[in-house]
């Protein structure tokens, strides 16, 4: 038995790529063999830093990791034909459009945060195709023609590559909108043809409703993605309610990837209030950063300067996980700037670690997240703010207790449960419901 996980970049070092390990994890916990098929060479020094060497070590049992230039229709068929895949698992089916008609006689898991990409691809989004999709990569690709070529990086890994050949001088600008337009065209078609011809999973009620308004599709399976929360716990004593923890400061923390999409603005405009409000309270952001986002990152640090902000708020980019653990350790709230999270793992990663989750009202994290944390304006999150500073610690055991059922251990179990009813031909979802997530009143 063969799968072949689809995910087009796990260097970004996010939510969405620790979801990739845990379920790397799960399917080679099975004795299934696995590949990845990716656009970008996997960084392990930077993944073992993000997530520790437990997590990342399923790096090191996959078969082989299938490096292709761009997601296209050859590169998709030829890795199918060279490859003969039993299963094809996409843990990123927001963004990445993977199918074949040649697929007819193999399994299809397309896990969708959120059904994105639709969007973006209407729109034209330049960030989706350049950043996520590497449509640059076309002015050095035309006629998609691969050959291979395997590099190993390390003992147990190995990495083969597409490698595209010119067969027509196109170098004009005309020529490469020509191709772009093309290239384009096919993403919609191909995305469209993976949702419908996939088993889809996603993480919240919110992302299956999105789902069913988007493709009208009415039998999406709500599988809650893997968070860290029994490490979390274990590390910072809320395992054990007995055991007195450190002391805590008023820290807000703030944990995301610093990219536009994240609105760290919001957070910014927050401390702002806060400030204002004479509430003393530093905050930290902490998260994953890329050059590729550097002058978003560069007008943040600019805003924070404008704003006079340069004692109030630090930025941490790319600590480790277990700094990461540190840091919520020592702060009592969790500030989430991004309304519509289709989910939010470090929210339930901060609850794990006993710390009030200031969240937007709409989004996936309402399922899960009492309403008195919740906000509809910054104005209101600062009152939100300044009541949590004086949380008991019962209260943040109680935080902590309620996220338990979004451990790995839990997701893992369920995930392999579906794979293997999957592979038997059992109607699962008729037969098998998933628990709902409990909503803290």
């Amino acid at each position: 038995m063969k799968a072949n996980f689809i995910y087009s970049n796990l260097n970004p070092c996010g939510g969405g790529e620790r979801f990739t390990l845990a379920t790397l994890q799960a399917v080679v916990e099975m004795g299934i063999e696995v590949d990845l098929t990716t656009l970008n060479e996997p960084n392990l020094s930077k993944l073992e830093n993000a997530f520790g060497k437990n997590l990342t070590s399923v790096m090191n049992k996959i078969r082989k990791i299938n490096v292709l230039q761009m997601f296209d229709q050859e590169s998709i068929d030829c890795n199918i034909t060279n490859n003969n895949y039993d299963l094809i698992i996409n843990t990123h089916g927001d963004i990445d459009p993977y199918y074949s008609p040649k697929l007819s006689n193999t399994k299809m898991i397309t896990y969708c945060h959120y059904p994105s990409a639709k969007s973006f691809i209407e729109s034209e989004d330049l960030i989706y195709f350049d950043y996520h999709l590497r449509i640059n990569r076309l002015d050095s690709s035309s006629n998609i023609s691969a050959s291979e070529s395997t590099v190993t990086l390390s003992p147990s890994i190995s990495y083969e590559s597409s490698i595209y050949n010119k067969k027509t001088p196109e170098s004009t600008t005309n020529n490469f909108e020509k191709k772009r337009r093309r290239y384009m065209k096919w993403v919609k078609e191909t995305y469209d043809k993976m949702i419908k011809n996939s088993l889809l999973i996603t993480n919240s009620y919110y992302s299956q409703r999105a789902i069913f308004k988007t493709y009208g599709i009415d039998d999406t399976i709500v599988l809650s993605p893997p968070v860290a929360v029994n490490q979390i716990r274990n590390h910072l004593g809320f395992s054990q309610p007995l055991i007195p923890r450190k002391d805590r400061y008023n820290d807000i923390l703030v944990i995301c990837r610093i990219e536009p999409s994240k609105r760290i603005e919001n957070a910014i405009y927050l401390a702002k209030l806060l400030k204002e409000r004479k509430i003393d309270a530093k905050m930290i952001i902490a998260g994953s950063w890329e050059p590729f986002y550097q002058q978003y990152y560069e007008n943040l640090n600019s805003l924070i300067t404008d704003q006079d902000l340069s004692d109030n708020i630090t930025f941490k980019i790319d600590s480790s996980f277990d700094q990461l653990i540190e840091l919520m350790g020592t702060s009592k709230v969790y500030f989430h700037p991004r309304e519509g999270e289709h989910f939010g793992i470090s929210i339930v990663e901060a609850m794990s670690a006993g710390m009030v989750p200031v969240v937007p009202k709409i989004g996936g994290q309402a399922e899960f997240v009492s309403t008195k944390y919740q906000y509809d304006s910054l104005e209101q999150a600062s009152q939100i703010i300044g009541s949590a500073l004086g949380i008991t610690e019962d209260e943040r055991q109680r935080l902590s207790d309620s996220v338990i059922q979004f451990s790995e251990t839990n997701y893992k179990r369920q995930f392999q449960l579906i794979v293997s009813k999957l592979i038997y031909d059992i109607n699962f979802v008729q037969q098998y419901h998933f628990p709902n997530i409990p909503t803290i009143s």
